[in-house]
């Protein structure tokens, strides 16, 4: 499949001439570990922070630092042995990313592919960047995404990013996994849960085309039967389900003299799904026509849609891609970002995202000159949201950063001028003589 916007999957390196790695560790010999080395922030991080995304209900839940990073590496489960996923997002602001780990920040920056385009700071192909220090500047990035993850895909409850759209460009680096294995008690039980849920759609299904209308009262009682209680959970404390295997990132077997892939490139970390600009009209008939297949907010249908990419509340699993495909003729770009590895996302394109592990990515947002149309398109649709919707917010400001940028050229170009001596001009080139028939 063809895509005018070309999308790159890039190895990348984070390696400095002491041999410190961005992993999370100062000491070039130590593996890395989420819990030790994010120990210190605990004292650091407001308490604000220490709220995670509980994926099955898809809500903030309050969770300890310790015992979220604990989960990361051992796995977490409700009693009934349904495996519970986690999700640290946008974390920290990129002012404190800088603050309270300052030199992590300054070796992921110095190891970004195509830093012209992706360097936050002096990218000269950056637009964002041309905005000048005493003016306010959109938050993009450097951020981490730390979330659980599993390779089977379980319908419920999965480690995703739902399908959304960015209003600039992106790049994103899986900088760490973790694969906790499933035990097979636990394998069995996930089977016969998935098969309440294949029946409890079933029967939704069948009541909405008698009734003509939404089964709320129906939903919401299987619900209670079927989601557990984030609030019960200490009454269940966390388990370790099977062998833990950790990938890691250093020299030996390298590509690149920074990112060691030699464990990670038995299976990918995440598994992406592209989908290209010019499809995105039959992505949102498809999102819109079977809607109610999907399930929000604790596990309940859709019952509502303004905008089915940017209210981010649709994940398309394999059965939703197969349908895609038959009855529009639109399937993404789909494969698996390995450890170490960059994936571009172009603006305008949507994309989903699900864990096959648990992982720690890294993204960056930047402003292309190519893209600058698409981000301005992407400006005026958002603004045409409802007044409350959460994407309306205009956080990047594409026209004052393009006043700034043309700005920045103009002056660059009258210095560059003033320093050609009058002899060093190009002379003037001969006219040509048109001839018209």
């Amino acid at each position: 499949m063809e895509f005018k916007v070309k999308l790159n999957v890039v190895n990348t390196s984070a390696n400095d001439d002491n041999g410190c790695k961005w992993t999370g560790n100062l000491k070039s010999s130590s593996m890395y570990n989420p819990l030790k080395d994010w120990r210190f922030m605990k004292v650091k991080i407001p308490q604000s922070c220490g709220k995670g995304n509980e994926l099955l209900v898809a809500r903030k839940v309050q969770i300890d630092t310790r015992q979220f990073f604990k989960g990361y590496t051992e796995g977490r489960r409700y009693c009934n042995f349904w495996p519970e996923m986690l999700k640290l997002k946008d974390w920290p602001p990129s002012d404190k990313f800088e603050n309270f780990l300052p030199r992590h920040c300054d070796e992921f920056i110095s190891a970004l592919p195509f830093p012209e385009y992706t360097d936050p700071r002096a990218g000269i192909l950056n637009i964002a960047v041309k905005l000048p220090s005493n003016v306010l500047k959109p938050d993009l990035g450097p951020k981490t995404y730390v979330g659980y993850g599993i390779a089977e895909e379980l319908g419920r409850g999965d480690s995703v990013t739902k399908l959304h759209c960015d209003m600039s460009d992106a790049v994103n680096i899986l900088t760490h996994t973790a694969d906790v294995a499933l035990s097979d008690e636990q394998h069995s039980a996930i089977a016969r849960l998935r098969e309440l849920h294949r029946t409890q759609d079933e029967k939704e299904h069948l009541q909405r085309e008698k009734l003509k209308c939404p089964a709320d009262q129906f939903v919401h009682r299987n619900n209670e039967e079927l989601v557990p209680e984030i609030t019960n959970r200490n009454k269940h404390p966390s388990k370790i389900d099977g062998k833990l295997e950790i990938s890691w990132i250093g020299k030996e077997g390298s590509t690149f003299p920074g990112f060691s892939t030699k464990k990670a490139e038995e299976t990918g970390g995440a598994l992406w799904d592209i989908f290209r600009r010019e499809d995105v009209p039959k992505l949102e008939a498809y999102l819109r026509k079977h809607s109610k297949e999907f399930r929000h907010t604790y596990c309940s249908p859709v019952d509502q849609v303004v905008h089915p990419i940017h209210d981010q509340t649709f994940y398309l699993t394999l059965e939703h891609k197969r349908k895609l495909k038959e009855e529009f003729g639109v399937e993404p770009w789909t494969f698996e970002q390995r450890l170490g590895e960059a994936v571009f996302i172009p603006a305008g394109c949507p994309h989903q995202v699900r864990n096959l592990k648990s992982c720690t990515k890294v993204a960056v947002d930047f402003v292309s000159p190519e893209n600058v149309h698409e981000c301005l398109r992407l400006t005026e649709e958002f603004r045409q949201l409802p007044v409350n919707h959460k994407a309306r917010e205009d956080k990047l400001e594409i026209r004052k950063m393009i006043i700034y940028a043309v700005d920045q050229a103009i002056k660059d170009l009258e210095a560059l001028v003033s320093t050609i001596k009058p002899e060093e001009y190009p002379k003037e080139a001969p006219t040509r003589l048109c001839v018209y028939r």
